[in-house]
């Protein structure tokens, strides 16, 4: 294994690494234009070999998307690949057509995709077919949809956390693709950590209130990142803004998918960025401030706009349906529906499924199930897994109702053993996912698709 306590405290530390802004009117017509392709980045120390790895945009570290809410947002996808992806805006509410889009490759068959973000707040683009592979490659960006009305002076620094399996060359390990292993159990854990698509990078970051908009892009691994030197302030969860409150030292959990926006107070310090792995705790990134005192001080009653989201949950009148997870290592799962056709445990794992909700594994031809426009949904899930299940749901955002008043998130991890039940308002027309953010089981059958009506 790479990966050692010993290896990131000798190792020598990267240069500052920070994303790409791709701004809008990059291309004549106003699109941002994404062109998928090969790159290369050094994931490692300066001395080892660069790795191989693929690109939204052909350079690294990976693009960081910019856009506004309330504004319209284009973006043109050219893919220069060898092979099909199928793209999720991960978080965005906006319209069906435009949240999931298949990109075939050849420069002749570029998707235009243009909506308007409803919502403020920090989201992320990522494959959601071939996951486990199209992820571990680097096939993902970041997007921050700045508020609709000015905030006080934030600086956004954004930070993508991400672990990788990796060759003793510092390769993508490519030959454990597929592995049956990782489908069915924990997932393709990483060996190897980056911030920001570098090893242990050290970034300046100004004076005054800086804002860390911080994604985990792990196939798998949640990580638990914590900020030595500072105590910041929690505002958003997965895009949502949230009451503020003092990260502490737990740190900020992250499954896999989530995202955080910590709120830095002025400082002189210099601050380390770690991750908790629960048996070790390791340095990824240091932040150092730079340029004269800023002096900002918050008002006492500082919190984020909020979103337009729909936040009544009438139980009264909701419809409660259920919804199973199976599978995995341990899950006693004994068969499952795949392509339309009954199979055995034996035959599923066979072509790759390992996983079911509500006895399908995979998306099916017809939704899972249907909605009124502006329904109120409670899905009472029920993880038989010997695993945590974090869940996203796609075009909407839900709350675990037997914590209310807890906010409003697109992804909530369901213990393993646990039955949770999760309410959201089915206030957004057409065919919508839910699914793992787990790779391996996303692409293993943990993947179904439910539908609103107009």
């Amino acid at each position: 294994m790479i990966l050692s306590r010993r290896s990131f405290i000798a190792g020598g530390a990267a240069l500052a690494a920070l994303p790409c802004r791709l701004e809008a009117q990059t291309a004549e017509d106003g699109f941002v234009v994404l062109t998928a392709r090969a790159a290369e980045g050094r994931l490692m120390e300066a001395d080892r070999p660069a790795t191989k790895l693929e690109s939204l945009s052909g350079q690294w570290p990976p693009p960081l998307l910019t856009a506004k809410q309330g504004e319209e947002f284009k973006v043109r996808f050219v893919n220069m690949l060898d092979r099909p992806m199928a793209l999720h805006w991960y978080g965005v509410r906006g319209p069906s057509e435009m949240m999931s889009i298949s990109v075939v490759p050849g420069e002749d068959n570029a998707f235009d995709c243009v909506f308007t973000p409803p919502d403020a707040g920090t989201f992320w683009l990522s494959p959601v077919a071939d996951v486990s592979r199209q992820r571990e490659m680097g096939l993902y960006a970041l997007l921050e949809v700045a508020e609709k009305e000015p905030l006080p002076a934030f600086s956004d620094l954004p930070l993508t956390f991400d672990d990788w399996r990796l060759t003793d060359d510092g390769q993508i390990d490519a030959a454990t693709f597929g592995n049956l292993e990782d489908a069915i159990g924990q997932g393709r854990l990483g060996n190897w950590f980056t911030v920001n698509g570098a090893y242990r990078p050290k970034i300046d970051i100004p004076q005054g209130l800086v804002r860390l908009r911080i994604l985990n892009a792990a196939n798998i691994r949640t990580m638990s990142i914590l900020i030595k030197g500072a105590d910041p302030l929690i505002i958003a969860e997965d895009g949502q803004p949230v009451p503020p409150r003092q990260l502490g030292t737990a740190g900020l959990v992250l499954a896999p998918g989530q995202r955080g926006d910590l709120l830095l107070a002025e400082s002189e310090e210099t601050l380390t960025l770690a991750v908790n792995l629960f048996e070790d705790v390791i340095e990824a990134a240091y932040l150092t401030r730079t340029g004269a005192a800023a002096e900002i001080v918050l008002p006492d009653n500082f919190a984020l706009p909020p979103n337009p989201v729909t936040i009544a949950i009438d139980m009264t009148k909701a419809r409660t349906v259920p919804f199973v997870i199976e599978g995995g290592e341990k899950g006693g799962m004994t068969g499952a529906i795949y392509a339309g056709e009954k199979l055995d445990l034996r035959a599923l794992l066979e072509k790759g499924m390992a996983w079911a909700i509500n006895g399908t594994a995979g998306l099916a031809a017809e939704p899972w199930e249907s909605f009124t426009l502006g329904e109120t949904v409670i899905l009472d899930v029920n993880n038989r897994t010997k695993f945590d299940q974090p869940l996203h749901i796609h075009g909407h955002v839900w709350r675990v109702i037997e914590d209310l008043p807890t906010p409003f998130r697109d992804t909530v991890v369901v213990p393993a053993g646990a039955q949770v039940k999760l309410g959201f308002v089915a206030d957004n027309p057409g065919r919508w996912g839910i699914q793992s953010t787990v790779a391996e089981r996303a692409d293993a059958g943990l993947l179904t698709s439910f539908e609103v009506g107009a």
